[in-house]
């Protein structure tokens, strides 16, 4: 698995300069993606540990982890996001 940084990462897509709805999903999922690459394994606890709010990993937690396997696979398999900044999510 590559520790390469990805031009276009599937946490970029989700957040905009305008639109920050999503950005504390995003920082969750990069650090979930960081921790996993380096150590194999990211818990909630961990997240803790890293300074997130113990509210925020109640409720963030599942999208961002979700997010995150997303991103750790894409790169495994070499895969790169192809759509533009103007991707939309439901």
């Amino acid at each position: 698995m590559s520790k390469a940084v990805h031009p276009c990462r599937i946490v970029d897509q989700i957040t905009t300069k305008t639109d920050k709805r999503f950005e504390p999903v995003a920082r969750m999922a990069d650090m979930i993606v960081k921790m996993t690459l380096e150590t194999g394994n990211c818990e909630q606890q961990d997240l803790l540990a890293e300074g997130f709010p113990r509210q925020d990993i109640a409720t963030l937690w599942h999208f961002a982890n979700a997010l995150a396997a997303i991103e750790i696979r894409c790169r495994a398999n070499g895969i790169g996001f192809s759509c533009e900044r103007e991707a939309r999510y439901a």
